[in-house]
């Protein structure tokens, strides 16, 4: 004994990693200036040990006195601008932790020469990612910065250590270090598997064995639902267990404890399932219990939806991931961003896509088309690959962004414009200018359309459109597939012919709820149940609502309440009263008048109700009837939309 507690020596021993003391030398010596390098790209296959090599180096960081920041890539959005937000403010010295790298591999060009470039000198990065890195990381300048790290498998030595390390004696560890490949993951599951059952015999399809068998025990139903909800959400928060959970359900403790689970990794907030097991783990959890997963797949849409509703844009990435209809996948989820990753424009863009495109017949309309790229660039969104080359691109317009200057010369981009403006009744309306594809990817493989349509969600200045209007070339049917999918409808008006080939364009009426709304509404109908709202509360809960309005506990037990923690909960009743109020009432001096009531008396509390009507120049008792009929017609919207 060396007088250590006993947590210590806990601790210490849970802090171990094996097999690794190699890299972890190396990572050494960068940090003390020993190797000229700032930049170490860890590679290897998923289950390797890459975030189990970077965690430890992470902590060796710490304890030479570095500051550290970890990016996990399945936590962002697959767009440069995404990466270059979450390392704007890191300081010198800091140490850089980038795991995941595969998900936005697409972006290493415009990581290599915009984002890193920018970071202190004394920085050192970090990245982990499944593929070997490209030979621009070893190119020019870079070849002395970069240092690429391959994770090989664990010897028969390192497994049989690692999987003493859980537990696992000489005998029955041999016996699976046979099998396992020295795979660190495997040799995981595989001592899971060896508590729970005794012994783990080599079977195909090693993974997705050990994954049934490590998860073959009857958890209670708590953890079973949070392992679940872990498998079925792209990324899980403490808040979305609170609301995916049966009452009573301790979600902090779940949280907790899947933090804890070899196979889940876990940063900051928000815990995921490793890449090489989600699957897997879907299959043997949720294949024999499918009412299970329809139930909690739609509360974790419920709450996604809930999150929309208080102006989060970023959950139409998360919404999309839980469809499961491919002709939807194709083009509404970023499974591609591996390969692609959405950019502005940029200098040569539109010679290589105009090439392109006229190399496949469609000069016309990039004539049409090419405006825009040189003149509206706000408007353009591009697709491009791991090496940085555009492959698609996307032109978006709104009634409030559409460049007059470029509509001049654009025919069918007025029709659609002036098509919007007729039947939708609304400036909330994004029309699908343009949505090019030039990779010729299989549409199981995770298309660059994906990435460009989501992109666009994402950048239009109407945060949740009410309507869409998307032009296709009539011989594209993977893309009428998905227009009738989400529940379009053909417009004969817009019908042309350009290149010498049909074009017609679908209108997608999103409903009262918007494109967040529609999301939901498709996970639903895929769960067999109906996308209807709850019921909206009544005209005494709304005026109750609006007179709690400065009293946080009171407004977290109203039902229009959503989220954990109380400030939390009223912030959201807030929020719906305060969307509502903005929406609820037109133009003109009485509806006006209406929205000012409410707004003076319940939104900014101070003023008498005297002192508005003198404000209005109106009489007390005129006052009273514009209140009561404000909060019935706000009764009214919220009824209207859900």
């Amino acid at each position: 004994m060396d007088g250590r507690t006993i947590g210590e020596r806990v601790a210490r021993r849970a802090g171990r990693l094996v097999g690794r003391g190699r890299e972890l030398e190396l990572f050494g010596r960068v940090l003390a200036g020993a190797l000229d390098r700032n930049v170490l790209l860890v590679h290897g296959p998923g289950g390797i040990g890459k975030t189990t090599l970077l965690h430890a180096a992470a902590a060796a960081a710490r304890a030479d006195g570095r500051a550290t920041r970890w990016v996990d890539a399945r936590t962002i959005d697959p767009l440069p601008a995404a990466l270059a937000a979450v390392l704007h403010d890191v300081t010198p010295g800091t140490v850089v932790f980038l795991d995941g790298f595969e998900r936005i591999a697409a972006g290493a060009k415009e990581l290599r020469e915009e984002v890193l470039p920018r970071l202190p000198g004394d920085v050192v990065v970090v990245i982990a990612g499944r593929s070997s890195p490209d030979p621009g990381w070893f190119g020019g300048g870079w070849a002395q910065v970069a240092l690429g790290v391959e994770l090989a498998e664990l010897s028969a030595e390192g497994s049989v250590e690692l999987l003493a390390e859980h537990g696992v004696p000489a005998v029955p560890a041999r016996e699976i270090t046979r099998w396992t490949a020295g795979s660190p993951l495997a040799l995981v599951l595989a001592a899971g598997a060896y508590h729970r059952h005794g012994r783990v015999a080599p079977e195909p399809g090693l993974v997705a064995t050990l994954v049934r068998l490590t998860t073959a025990v009857e958890w209670d139903t708590t953890h079973y639902d949070a392992l679940a909800t872990c498998a079925i959400a792209r990324r899980t928060t403490l808040e979305l267990l609170a609301e995916t959970l049966d009452a009573g359900g301790d979600a902090e403790g779940s949280f907790g404890w899947l933090s804890g689970l070899p196979f889940v990794d876990r940063v900051g907030d928000t815990v995921t399932l490793h890449d090489a097991v989600r699957e897997p783990m879907r299959d043997s959890l949720l294949g024999a219990r499918p009412a299970r997963e329809r139930t909690l797949r739609g509360r974790v849409a419920e709450h996604l939806h809930r999150r929309a509703l208080l102006g989060d844009r970023t959950v139409i990435t998360d919404l999309a991931h839980l469809l499961r209809s491919p002709e939807l996948r194709w083009a509404y989820c970023w499974d591609g961003s591996s390969r692609y990753h959405a950019d502005r424009i940029r200098a040569g863009d539109a010679e290589v896509l105009g090439t392109a495109l006229a190399g496949r017949g469609y000069r016309e309309w990039w004539a049409a088309s090419e405006p825009y790229h040189r003149l509206s660039p706000r408007n353009v969104v591009v697709a491009r690959d791991a090496g940085g080359a555009p492959v698609g691109y996307a032109i978006w317009l709104t009634p409030g962004s559409a460049p007059s200057s470029v509509l001049a010369d654009d025919a069918f981009g007025r029709g659609c414009l002036r098509f919007a403006e007729r039947a939708c009744g609304s400036g909330e309306v994004v029309v699908w200018r343009d949505s090019v594809d030039l990779t010729g990817e299989a549409p199981e493989t995770g298309s660059a359309l994906a990435m460009l349509n989501i992109a666009v969600a994402l950048r239009a200045d109407v945060a949740n459109p009410r309507h869409a209007v998307v032009p296709l070339f009539q011989h594209h049917q993977r893309l009428h597939a998905f227009c009738l999918a989400a529940g379009g409808t053909l417009v004969p008006e817009l019908d042309t012919v350009v290149d010498g080939r049909p074009v017609c364009a679908y209108w997608i009426d999103y409903g009262p709820g918007g494109l967040h709304g529609h999301q939901r509404a498709l996970v639903l109908r895929e769960l067999g149940r109906s996308s209807a709202p709850r019921p909206a509360p009544a005209v005494d809960d709304v005026r109750t609502a609006l007179e709690q309005y400065t009293v946080a506990t009171e407004l977290a037990r109203h039902p229009l309440a959503s989220g954990g923690a109380v400030e939390e909960r009223a912030e959201s009743v807030r929020a719906v009263l305060r969307d509502g109020v903005a929406a609820a009432f037109g133009e003109g001096r009485r509806e006006e008048q209406l929205r000012t009531v409410l707004t003076q008396r319940y939104l900014e509390p101070g003023a008498t109700s005297a002192a508005i009507s003198r404000s209005l120049a109106i009489s007390k008792a005129t006052y009273f009837r514009r209140l009561t009929e404000a909060v019935e017609r706000l009764a009214a919207h919220l009824a209207a939309t859900g």
